[in-house]
């Protein structure tokens, strides 16, 4: 059934128990690589503030596109493409007639050990049709300085008092500026001006800036400051490595709300008030960080959440924790996040999945008491028996507990399976107890997928974290190696069969271990991944010192210094190719933005030039994250092919 037409029937009366049987059948073959490759149908569901407007991401078509659906008459509106070589990133409504649409485009790299730029837009278009604006779209003098492609364009504020403006953050070659911008006309006014290490504005009900937080990554130095009629007052600094995350207002607006440690051993939610008074610990979790919060289209903080396995989360707004609470009652057992609200608080949008189903976009009514699906993700997965997944922890050779994932393929019985583990990116970031297409692919085809949150990884505590700095191939590498060792010993997997698949740091860890625990694997999956930790730190820190990317600015501190460049050399798969036994298989995108290209082909290289059994798949304007349909799908026929090959 398209996706629009379920809005003819409701899914199921609020309130009421979702359940049932399924009658018995006869397991179908497992879905293809082109089900669980297609990006997701339907995404970045956004609803307007008065509830009588749906827009979405559809990538049902070769090429994506953006959907205006009316409520009302239930009938689609608008269908609208995105230009050529930009990806659609986000969705959201600046009032009931105007959707803001955030996209990006890629910049090559003029050479191999270089990386792409990723440079953002935001276009907005009217319900009513019309030519869509590119904002801000001013050639005044004061918009000089934005002659160039700026690479950041932040929505700020999407709604203010003004009708038809809203607030956006751009950066410049020599600071970044707030703008009040029209989103009908384009036309754009600076209304503050930062610096070049301004990285976030916070504004209040009116529009008025009243914080600013600066990060200047090269020395470590963040500071938060209160935007005072009497002008700029210093609230708070840091020289920690790791910035801490301004969320915006607490709900009376006194005070700015910072998630940091501010010297406790936990991040917390502290609230600074903006008189310059001392601040006031909010929320603190004994045995998890605050990591993330849920703001209005104000910026008012309603709520926060609290690391772990299962994300938890503390409200400061009574109301919003009221309608959220109803609809965990709907979806019971469900990761439900809160994606929209209605001004008048009688229509919510939820996104209802786990590690298991796919996500759900739901519109619930509150008064009408009944829930309509709004949008699926993956409906050719909807009926689909997917693998079990489970939350468990072993024990590295140390004794720590380790946190991780295990997907388990339908139908497992008491033998051991062969094992793919599938360490994550970042490496400072983490798996989410929320559908993975890539685990549940693998588990499509009878392999157990163990998903190690290793030390190195968000979440779990500032010292589980920090534990990892640089500590690429040495206790980040042997927490993954433990995992395995588990599994064998558990007897999940199987110790003749298994593979190490992933992407980004991903990549280098099942390079590494490829290399560093040769009888361990029987195959190994690189996907942009860094295999040469001291020519990446050589060439990419001085070309991020002029570009001033926060982004990057913690390599050094976790993966190491050039003056140890002995020690890099060592972690360093490329350096260790005689070790290697496993065929390896390595892909990875032209425009990838973060890791070089060359960190592949050298690395294919140097296996090739040792005669080792290795593969090399290029993606052809592909980025880092795989953002296509097409290699996407190629990327998951090449694992399948090679797993199949090699356990």
């Amino acid at each position: 059934m398209d996706p629009i037409e379920r809005w003819i029937a409701p899914m199921l009366a609020l309130f009421l128990v979702i359940g049932g049987t399924s009658p018995a059948y006869a397991s179908p073959p497992a879905p293809g690589a082109e089900v669980f490759g297609k990006l997701p149908v339907q995404t970045d569901v956004a609803m307007t503030p008065d509830g009588n407007w749906l827009a979405w991401i559809d990538h049902q078509e070769a090429k994506p596109r953006v959907i205006m659906f009316d409520l009302r008459s239930r009938k689609t509106q608008r269908i609208m493409a995105v230009p050529e070589k930009t990806k659609l990133r986000e969705l959201v409504w600046n009032d009931n007639q105007t959707l803001l649409i955030v996209l990006s485009e890629t910049s090559e790299s003029k050479h191999d050990t270089e990386t792409s730029t990723e440079y953002f837009r935001v276009i907005a278009e009217d319900v009513d049709g019309g030519e869509g604006r590119m904002l801000p779209m001013n050639d005044g003098s004061s918009y000089e300085r934005f002659k160039r492609k700026p690479p950041l364009a932040e929505l700020v504020a999407i709604r203010t008092p003004k009708p038809q403006v809203i607030l956006m953050a751009i950066e410049s070659s020599v600071d970044t500026c707030l703008l009040e911008v029209n989103t009908r006309t384009g036309d754009a006014k600076v209304i503050k001006v930062g610096n070049r290490f301004t990285t976030g504005w916070v504004v209040d009900h009116e529009g008025r800036p009243v914080a600013r937080e600066d990060w200047d990554w090269m020395h470590h130095s963040y500071h938060l400051f209160a935007l005072t009629l009497d002008g700029v007052k210093e609230l708070f600094r840091s020289d920690d490595s790791t910035p801490p995350k301004l969320m915006g207002l607490v709900p009376d607006r006194s005070a700015l709300l910072l998630l940091t440690t501010n010297g406790h051993v936990r991040q917390g939610a502290w609230a600074f008030p903006l008189t310059g008074a001392s601040p006031t610990l909010l929320v603190e979790d004994p045995d998890a960080d605050v990591v993330s919060a849920l703001s209005d289209e104000h910026g008012v903080v309603q709520s926060v959440y609290m690391s772990g396995m299962k994300m938890r989360t503390r409200w400061l707004d009574t109301a919003a924790q009221h309608r959220y609470e109803l609809l965990e009652r709907t979806f019971p057992g469900k990761e439900v996040f809160l994606a929209g609200t209605t001004s008048d608080g009688t229509k919510l949008l939820a996104k209802v999945e786990t590690r298991s189903t796919p996500p759900v976009y739901y519109l619930v009514d509150l008064n009408g008491h009944r829930a309509d699906i709004a949008g699926e993700e993956y409906p050719s997965l909807a009926n689909v028996q997917l693998g079990e997944s489970r939350e468990l922890t072993y024990k590295a050779r140390d004794g720590s507990e380790i946190p991780a994932y295990l997907t388990l393929p339908i139908g497992m019985g008491r033998t051991a399976v062969p094992l793919v583990v599938l360490p994550h990116g970042g490496p400072g970031t983490r798996d989410m107890p929320t559908f993975d297409w890539l685990a549940q692919f693998l588990a499509a085809r009878g392999y157990a997928v163990l998903q190690p949150q290793f030390r190195g990884s968000a979440g779990f505590g500032q010292s589980f974290l920090k534990a990892g700095w640089r500590q690429w191939g040495g206790l980040m590498q042997d927490d993954v190696t433990d995992g395995v060792k588990a599994m064998i010993e558990q007897g999940i997997a199987d110790p003749h069969h298994v593979c190490i698949v992933g992407a980004s740091y991903g990549g280098y860890a099942a390079l590494a271990g490829a290399a560093f625990t040769p009888q361990l694997y029987s195959c190994a999956v690189s996907i942009n991944g860094v295999s040469d930790l001291a020519v990446l730190m050589r060439e990419e820190v001085p070309m991020y010192n002029e570009a001033i990317s926060a982004s990057q600015s913690t390599w050094k501190t976790r993966i190491g210094d050039l003056s140890d460049y002995s020690g890099l050399k060592r972690k360093s798969p490329i350096n260790s190719v005689g070790s290697v036994i496993a065929p390896i298989l390595i892909v990875y995108g032209t425009d990838d933005g973060v890791v070089p290209t060359e960190q592949s082909e050298r690395m294919a290289q140097a296996l090739k030039a040792a005669g080792k059994s290795v593969e090399l798949v290029k993606l052809s304007g592909e980025d880092h994250w795989l953002s296509r349909t097409d290699t996407r799908t190629e990327v998951l026929r090449q694992i399948e092919r090679f797993l199949k090959d090699h356990i």
